[in-house]
């Protein structure tokens, strides 16, 4: 991997990138953006690019080198991760005491640290202390999805990275290059921002098998009959993990109603599901704009009712009745 590989973050690796080959690094950045945008591979990759052997401001990824900091054993590089529910002092006394000694293989020393938003208050204090002396050829990367919960003294020491979280498309498209369906990797890729949850989610069997539900519960409801609550019924039989599951259920069901406004509406480019348009259109014949809209409207009041401890059974029976009265 090169700096070029970053395209989904350009601003991010192009900062970073002509900083190293300018020789303008800061001593310490911050990398800030939502989980799954590539901070870690993007803080391994500027780590590897001051120790390379074999290119010049970049990595090649496959040198010894490079493959060694990949695997966390390089002398030079330290990751500091929460130690449980959070990062503790004596992991940053730690850290400084490491980093005052002198470089073993270059003249360079890198400190990763992830959800550095993590610490505790000592070792916050501690860790400013060290960023406002840092040792010469010390390089501080921090790692955080809330950067807002941070220190503002930590913040002030620090040049802000910011990463954008990954559109849906980017998702997919990596989704589709590791084999993934093209159906499947659409979905997924609107789920969840991060990567690597996507991947599992669209190689998951039940992530499936919550799809074919969704369909099923919404060909039911146009029934009028009891056939949707039995398959609430075995939906929240199904398995041990279904409470864990129940917001991708809705959320999936959210997705498929917004379809099949879209196929009343024209905006067949738009369709998530557009490996189902077949059923999507024969559903579209079914459902009125008021229906559908009102629909998703009780889905995600419903959603909200499960995540605040509501009885998931009554909630969803609640919602398909509702659904049915129009």
């Amino acid at each position: 991997m090169t700096w070029t590989h970053f395209s989904q973050q350009p601003r991010a690796a192009e900062l970073l990138y002509h900083s190293l080959r300018n020789e303008r690094l800061a001593h310490a950045y911050l990398l800030a953006g939502p989980k799954g945008a590539g901070k870690k591979q993007m803080a391994l990759h500027l780590a590897k690019s001051l120790f390379c052997q074999e290119r010049e401001a970049d990595a090649c990824g496959a040198c010894v080198t490079c493959r060694r900091i990949e695997g966390g054993n390089h002398p030079d590089v330290l990751f500091i991760t929460p130690d449980g529910a959070s990062i503790k002092i004596d992991q940053i006394r730690a850290l400084q005491k490491e980093m005052a000694m002198r470089a073993v293989e270059s003249q360079h020393k890198v400190y990763i640290i992830e959800h550095v938003d993590k610490m505790t208050t000592q070792a916050a204090n501690s860790l400013l202390k060290f960023l406002e002396e840092p040792p010469a050829g010390v390089l501080a990367l921090l790692l955080t999805e809330h950067s807002h919960a941070m220190l503002p003294t930590i913040l002030s020491r620090c040049q802000i990275v910011q990463f954008s979280p990954l559109s849906a498309d980017s998702i997919a498209k990596e989704l589709r290059a590791e084999g993934v369906l093209a159906g499947m990797a659409q979905v997924a890729s609107h789920i969840t921002t991060n990567v690597e949850e996507a991947k599992v989610l669209s190689q998951s069997e039940s992530f499936a098998q919550l799809r074919n539900l969704v369909i099923q519960l919404v060909h039911e409801c146009k029934q009028r009959n009891s056939s949707a609550l039995f398959t609430i019924h075995d939906l929240l039989q199904k398995s041990d993990k279904i409470k864990e599951e129940l917001p991708l259920f809705l959320d999936l069901l959210i997705l498929w109603l917004r379809d099949i406004l879209y196929v009343q509406v024209g905006r067949h480019a738009h369709l998530i599901n557009s490996d189902q348009q077949d059923v999507l259109q024969g559903q579209a014949l079914v459902w009125t704009k008021a229906e559908l809209l009102h629909g998703i409207d009780l889905v995600m009041e419903t959603k909200n009712r499960i995540e605040r401890n509501a009885n998931a059974q009554l909630a969803l029976e609640r919602l398909v009745l509702q659904i049915q009265e129009g």
